[in-house]
């Protein structure tokens, strides 16, 4: 799922008004590990965008630092999942508030839907002494292609 240039120009947009705010210089070379982002499936892992910066030339250490900052100022979001061992996987934010997502324990399968009543129940929610901002929803289970196949195998 590409993202496509909108979403370009609001991260760069973003990354560049935290480097002014905080005195930082702007790098070519974080524009360029952004561009890749962009164009990566999404969620993608550090390992995807570092084989996707090799041709940039940009370094793995350089790429692990942009990540860093690049989830500290809400440009991605970090995604740890297990997949035989734990693994981190990036995503950009897309202005949503709201991120629903069901995934297979078994294949990893990652499906994005929407439920307007659920949604409407935590936006309307009030919390004491806290300002919502944006939230996540992971449900874990089995998805019905890895259900057919056990099903298949046990028969």
């Amino acid at each position: 799922m590409n993202k496509g240039p909108k979403t370009y120009d609001i991260a760069l947009e973003r990354l560049n008004q935290y480097l002014k705010e905080q005195h930082m210089r702007v790098s070519k070379v974080r524009e360029m590990v952004l561009e890749q982002i962009c164009l990566l499936p999404q969620p993608f892992t550090a390992d995807q965008l570092v084989q996707a910066c090799t041709a940039e030339r940009i370094s793995t250490g350089t790429v692990y630092n942009t990540l860093a900052l690049f989830v500290s100022i809400r440009i991605l979001n970090a995604i740890t999942r297990q997949r035989g061992k734990n693994a981190t996987e990036y995503e950009l934010i897309t202005g949503s508030k709201v991120r629903m997502q069901v995934i297979c324990q078994k294949c990893q399968r990652v499906t994005h839907f929407r439920d307007p009543a659920l949604e409407r129940l935590i936006l309307n929610r009030k919390y004491t002494n806290f300002n919502l901002q944006y939230y996540s929803l992971f449900i874990y289970g089995e998805c019905k292609y890895c259900r057919y196949k056990k099903r298949t195998t046990e028969e």
